[in-house]
């Protein structure tokens, strides 16, 4: 009995190991530039949302790739795996994060800050576990000049207009002639929040 308590906890730990490198692993080929590895770890028909793009997986790297190529858009995504729960071939993991951006805004330089969660569900595969989704739920966002000398170059009255989650992210989105959904998982929207999560735990539980 004791041998097979010891095999079901360490089939259970190496389950978790694998989720947490594949949601970390996807994030870093991401800032990478590794376009078509990252695409490798989605499911066919996963989804992914953020606040600029609503999608598959293979589309969203693609999509990924023009923001970078295109857009001078270059974030980094540093993100620690957290809550994990497996259930059979599926799995929920949930990783608290940041999103880094430098950028230039009409000649002065910013740094923006998102501070998100990263939620993905994931599924077991010939080829070992893959995602089957990506979403963030968003918290709060800043913006400060690199040379603290230079005033930032923001319309205030614009941005307190939009959510105050992922307001700073929405109105540099908006510079780079992205539309974002004003709708989306925040922690300002705690209904969305909850109801996330009741599908979610659904998902993982009954299929």
């Amino acid at each position: 009995m004791d041998t097979l308590i010891e095999s079901s906890r360490l089939g259970a730990m190496l389950d978790r190991q694998e989720l947490s490198d594949l949601v970390r692993t996807e994030r870093l080929w991401r800032d990478l530039g590794k376009w078509s590895e990252m695409a490798s770890l989605y499911v066919e028909d996963s989804y992914a949302r953020t606040t600029w793009f609503e999608g598959t997986g293979a589309e969203f790297a693609e999509a990924s790739k023009d923001q970078a190529l295109n857009r001078s858009r270059h974030s980094k995504h540093p993100i620690t795996p957290t809550h994990i729960e497996v259930v059979g071939d599926r799995a929920t993991v949930e990783s608290v994060a940041e999103i880094q951006n430098r950028s230039m805004v009409e000649g002065v330089e910013v740094d923006m800050t998102m501070y998100c969660r990263f939620f993905s569900r994931a599924v077991r595969t010939s080829d070992g576990w893959r995602l089957a989704s990506f979403e963030g739920i968003y918290q709060k966002d800043s913006i400060v000049a690199v040379d603290p000398r230079d005033p930032l170059p923001v319309d205030w009255d614009e941005v307190r207009g939009y959510r105050d989650s992922y307001r700073i992210w929405t109105w540099s989105m908006r510079l780079k002639g992205y539309s974002v959904n004003q709708n989306l998982i925040g922690d300002d929207r705690p209904d969305l929040v909850a109801a996330f999560y009741r599908d979610a735990e659904e998902w993982l539980h009954q299929g």
